[in-house]
Parts: C-alpha cells; sequence; structure tokens
C-alpha cells in the first residue's frame, strides 16, 4: 500500500528543493528589475546605486547615521539633487533622506513621517544657496533620529523641534548665523550628540535648555552669558565625553558657580577647552577693571578641575589671571596657552610632566620671556610652536629644551636669533619659520648648514639647508 504521508527525512529532502527552486526565482526577479531600473532610470527617477556584480563595494543599510554621500535608488533610502521631485513623495516609507546642496527644503517633507535620517547640509558653506530655515511642520518627522543641517545659513531652530523625542544626533557645524539654541532643546530626552562647531554668532543658550539633556555624549561647544546660559547647566551632563570647548569663562560670576559644572565627574573628557573669551584662538580678553575680577577669574580656573586620569588635550584662551591652575599636574600631553598677558609662573612651578606638546600664542605674560619653568621636571616635551611673539630674542630656557624634535615660529613679525643659538637641541629634528620678515631676511644672510643636527628647517616653506 503506497503512503502519501512523507517522513522527516522526505520532507526536509523536498522542502530544500523547494527552497532552492524559490531563492534561484528571487534571483531571476531581481536582475530582471535591476535591468528595468537602469535602462529607464530617468523615467523613474532613479539614481545610481551600487550594483549587485560589485561584491567588493559594502552594502547601504537604512541607518541613523549618514557617513558617506552615497546614493541610494531604493524607496526606503534616497539621496537627491532635486528635492522638489515629486517622486520621491510616493514613497511614504522613507527612512533616509539626503539633500547635499538643497536651497530649500521640500515641501512636502512633513508627509515623510517615517524618517529616521534627514540630511540637508552643505558640503561647504555658501551665501547664495544654503538652506536659511527649518518649517514648524518638522514636528511631524517623530521618528526621526538624525538631523544634519551643518554649512546652512539657520538662524534659529523652531520651537516644534520639542516633538522630535526620538532623536539622537543634531548637527549645526559651521552655522555661522545661529545664534541662539531654543529652550525647548532640553526636551529632546533622547538626544546624544548635539554638534555646533564653528557657530561664531552662538552666544548664549536658553536657560534651561542644555540640563535637561542629560543622556548628552557629545557638546562641542558651551557658552556661559550673564542673562541666559550658565555654567552650572554642566553639572547634569556626565555622560559626555570627546572634546568640550567652554566660552565666555569671565561671566562665571564666583568660585562656587564654577564648581557647580562639576568637572571632576566627567570621566570621558578626553579635551578641553577653556576660553574666557568667545572667539577661538584670537584675542578677545575684553576690559577687565579691577584686582578683585583678576583673582576671581583665577579662582573660577581654579574651581573647573577635571577628571584628571582622562584628560590629555588641555588649552586655555583669554584669560587673565596670574596663575596657572594647580590641576595641571596631571596626564596632560598637550597644552596650548593663548593670550594670558598676566601670567606669572614662579622657576619652581612644575608644568605636566608628561607634557609633549606645547603651543604658545599671542603675549602670555612671563611665558613670552621665560621658559625656564619648562626645564626643571620635563624631559618629555616634544614639540613647541610659538606663534604671535610679542619680543625680539627667543624665550630664556628654550635652548634648554633637549628633548625638542619640532620647533615652530609663525607670525612672529619681531622675532630676531641667530642660527647658533639653536645648536644646543641636538635632538631636534625640524625647524619650520613662518611670517616672520627678519628670519626671513636672515635666510639670506646667515649659514644654517652648522645646525648639522637638524636635518629640516624650512623658512616661508623653503628648505633653507638644502639652499646653503
Amino acid at each position: 500500500m503506497c503512503s502519501y504521508l512523507l517522513s522527516p527525512c522526505a520532507c526536509l529532502k523536498h522542502g530544500g528543493a523547494l527552497i532552492y527552486d524559490i531563492a534561484h526565482r528571487i534571483k531571476d526577479i531581481r536582475e530582471r528589475l535591476a535591468e528595468v531600473a537602469l535602462t529607464n532610470k530617468d523615467q523613474l527617477h532613479l539614481l545610481p546605486s551600487h550594483s549587485h556584480a560589485e561584491p567588493q563595494q559594502p552594502p547601504q543599510f537604512t541607518s541613523s547615521v549618514v557617513d558617506e554621500p552615497e546614493i541610494f535608488g531604493r524607496d526606503l533610502d534616497k539621496q537627491i539633487d532635486d528635492i522638489e521631485n515629486p517622486s520621491i513623495y510616493e514613497a511614504k516609507k522613507l527612512r533616509t533622506l539626503v539633500g547635499k546642496a538643497s536651497k530649500s527644503v521640500p515641501s512636502a517633507l512633513h508627509q515623510l513621517t517615517c524618517l529616521r535620517t534627514l540630511d540637508l547640509s552643505h558640503p561647504y558653506y555658501t551665501l547664495g544657496s544654503a538652506l536659511e530655515g527649518l518649517p514648524s511642520e518638522v514636528n511631524r518627522l517623530l521618528h526621526l533620529r538624525y538631523l544634519d543641517l551643518s554649512n546652512t545659513r539657520l538662524k534659529e531652530l523652531p520651537e516644534t523641534v520639542r516633538s522630535l523625542v526620538n532623536l539622537q544626533t543634531l548637527k549645526l557645524n559651521r552655522c555661522y548665523y545661529l545664534c541662539k539654541l531654543p529652550e525647548v532643546i532640553g526636551e529632546l530626552s533622547n538626544l546624544r550628540h548635539l554638534e555646533v562647531e564653528n557657530t561664531r554668532s552662538l552666544k548664549y543658550y536658553s536657560r534651561g535648555g542644555i540640563k535637561r539633556l542629560s543622556q548628552l555624549r557629545t557638546l562641542s561647544k558651551f557658552v556661559v552669558n550673564d542673562e541666559w546660559s550658565v555654567i552650572g547647566e554642566l553639572g547634569n551632563l556626565n555622560f559626555l565625553q570627546g572634546r568640550l570647548d567652554i566660552r565666555g569663562l569671565r561671566h562665571v560670576k564666583s568660585v562656587n558657580e564654577a564648581k557647580q559644572a562639576e568637572l571632576q565627574k566627567k570621566k570621558n573628557i578626553s579635551a578641553l577647552l577653556l576660553n574666557f573669551g568667545y572667539k577661538e584662538y584670537e584675542p578677545d580678553i575684553g576690559h577687565v577693571s579691577s584686582e578683585e575680577e583678576i583673582r576671581r577669574m583665577e579662582g573660577v580656573l581654579e574651581n573647573l578641575e577635571p577628571h584628571k586620569e582622562s584628560l590629555e588635550r588641555l588649552e586655555i584662551q583669554n584669560y587673565v589671571g596670574s596663575t596657572l591652575p594647580t590641576w595641571m599636574m596631571s596626564n596632560i600631553t598637550y597644552l596650548l596657552l593663548m593670550c594670558c598677558p598676566n601670567l606669572k609662573v614662579e622657576p619652581q612651578y612644575l608644568f605636566p610632566p608628561r607634557l609633549e606638546s606645547l603651543e604658545l600664542l599671542e603675549d602670555v605674560g612671563v611665558l613670552s620671556k621665560s621658559l625656564m619653568s619648562l626645564t626643571h621636571n620635563n624631559n618629555s616635551l616634544k614639540s613647541l610652536s610659538i606663534s604671535s611673539f610679542p619680543h625680539s630674542s627667543l624665550p630664556q630656557g628654550l635652548n634648554q629644551l633637549t628633548s625638542l624634535q619640532q620647533l615652530i615660529f609663525n607670525s612672529c613679525k619681531y622675532l630676531d636669533f641667530k642660527p647658533e643659538e639653536l645648536k644646543p637641541l641636538i635632538m631636534l629634528r625640524k625647524l619650520d619659520i613662518f611670517h616672520c620678515p627678519i628670519m626671513t631676511e636672515r635666510s639670506r644672510e646667515e649659514d644654517w648648514s652648522i645646525l648639522t643636527d637638524i636635518p629640516n628647517i624650512e623658512i616661508d616653506d623653503k628648505d633653507i639647508k638644502s639652499r646653503n
């Protein structure tokens, strides 16, 4: 008698054949669709995508982060040149929309309610065509996780961004007209990364907004302002990591207020920029009226002590105090001091013992005249850069920094020294001198070949040793 029941082995056998057949059918359908798309891409409004015949190219996935400007031709992911192309609005399930160099926001953007990634940034800043605003209807993009508006002419964000409760990354880098962030930004409870690098007009954050973003990992800049944002708003942001740039520190009113930033609790901050002005790498000291004000700023700096074990890079700019903080004796390997004209460093003061790179910009007080304090306990300094130096002679003690391997002078219009003054620097491998007019003239007169231990000497990008 013939049985119509299949054994388990038979089921597996026939099932395997069935799966194999289906797989081949799917492959055939995909190849036919690819052929149709290639033939009719203009009519279908599809853009080139990675071919399946190029296995060396990694596949493109829908993601909340877009790291490269690749072009997608699927319904779920598209990068477009014409954001008013009506074909994109037929894709109601669009997840990723990248509109590089767009002049405006898509008029039907609010219809794309499944968007996870929206990138309307420009590859570079342009005065004439950059995006100027974000419509209030953005509040309908409830699933949005990644928003990039970098290099645009955006002045402010609409209050309706408060609805983007799933947003994790907000990029506003190089938005030069951006002047403030709304208080409602504090309602973006899932925000992890807030990037506002090179936003020169951003002088304050609305009070109470930033302090509620307790899950922030990235905050590229925080601005202290008398009337709006106070430094204590950083107190609760203990997950911050990487680089933290704090501006406007001259508006911190007291030592106790500085302590409220609780920088010691931020164990993942590796680079810290403390700027008492607003301008970056430009003199911006402001008006200092009294000795009491100077002492206040010294106290503020001392009480902005970071988590010393994790801090590797430190920058102090536009500081009128006379002392450096005692907590600098840590693991810092890079130190930049800019425009600290009243600085007084006693000879017994010890710099960070692991310091490898030092940059001095503008007038840095006694350090513009003497680097003897660096010679007492520092055998690891490998690089020294001096810019906009206010004096004519080399700082005392510079030629005793025998561990130096690179020495740079930039835009020092009064600087005047002879090559033999650097002969004690036997470890020096590279000497660069830029925009120092007196030294440029000396390069035509002096014999730099006497510095036999320095293989690379360049003055205004010209190889001096080979010429001599």
